[in-house]
């Protein structure tokens, strides 16, 4: 087997700010991608305008990660597209297990992101090809009727940007409020998006594409049918975490990974970064994180001076 320092598991903001800071420490580490490089800018919003992060003014997420690898990888970082499957300790270092080999390593840093398997509510309809749950090419749904279900912020911000992009959309939420920031309940008052609150699917329905979508109020138990053309199911992510349940990390109740102040989990050499844990995530937030679960393994594995 292979031996490194440290092996960073994702290549999202948190997993290539670790990867950079690895590469500056001059650390011997491998970094690991089983889906698109860049995370969730790249991903979920490639046509998202990132507005939160200091120096990427009227970048779209697409760019922004484009950036974010261009820079990781003019400073030596190599991304190797392998799905970890197990961590587990092997005498007194960590083993990782991919789908394709085995590594040993000192240290670790978690940062998977959120999830890449979107939650369904696990009703009849849900597997037509007219279902989503990205959204990646805005002007595709022009003058469809669209339906989004959900109340955070990405059912909003994918309203907003379906409205913008001349779709006849309508918000389907189960309660009552939203629980999103204030600029995207903003955008959905200001383009007038019709809101159906109170009110889930029951039941999606067409033979070979989405026809009709049948809704019900959960105050009333009024139902009603709704014609669609697509549906955007906002409902949340899995977090990236069942895999490392048998390694004896302690997780909360959300399946995010618990962290000390120092970013390391319940398991020595293991730490954690970005969305994985269950914070702001922000990219801000990713970043930061990235840092200091590199410099936090650095220390674990050199004790240098400084520390």
């Amino acid at each position: 087997m292979k031996e490194y320092e440290l092996i960073i598991i994702g290549a999202g903001p948190a997993g290539l700010s670790a990867a950079l800071n690895a590469s500056y420490l001059k650390m011997n580490f491998l970094v690991f991608e089983a889906n698109v490089p860049g995370g969730i800018p790249a991903s979920t919003y490639p046509w998202k305008h990132v507005d939160n992060y200091l120096g990427f003014k009227n970048l779209t997420g697409r760019e922004a990660a484009k950036k974010m690898i261009e820079h990781a990888e003019s400073e030596g970082v190599k991304i190797k597209k392998e799905r970890v499957t197990e961590i587990k300790k092997y005498r007194n270092k960590l083993k990782v297990v991919t789908n394709k080999n085995m590594y040993l390593t000192s240290s670790v840093i978690l940062a998977a992101g959120s999830g890449e398997a979107c939650r369904r509510l696990g009703i009849k309809g849900e597997d037509l090809p007219q279902v989503k749950y990205v959204l990646t090419e805005p002007k595709k749904y022009k003058d469809k009727k669209v339906l989004v279900v959900g109340g955070g912020d990405t059912a909003l911000e994918y309203a907003a940007t379906l409205k913008k992009a001349k779709s006849d959309v309508t918000i389907v939420h189960r309660k009552n409020d939203f629980r999103a920031t204030r600029e995207n309940k903003e955008k959905v008052v200001k383009s007038k998006i019709e809101v159906l609150w109170n009110t889930e699917v029951k039941e999606i329905l067409g033979k070979k594409n989405v026809e009709k979508v049948r809704l019900f109020n959960n105050k009333t138990n009024a139902e009603q049918l709704l014609d669609a053309d697509y549906a955007f199911m906002c409902l949340g992510v899995v977090p990236n975490t069942d895999f490392l349940k048998k390694t004896g990390l302690k997780l909360d109740k959300s399946n995010n990974v618990v962290v000390d102040s120092n970013l390391m989990t319940g398991v020595k050499g293991v730490f954690a970064a970005g969305d994985v844990t269950g914070k702001l995530r922000r990219i801000p937030e990713a970043i930061g994180e990235g840092a200091l679960a590199t410099f936090s393994a650095f220390k674990y594995i050199k004790n240098p001076y400084w520390a």
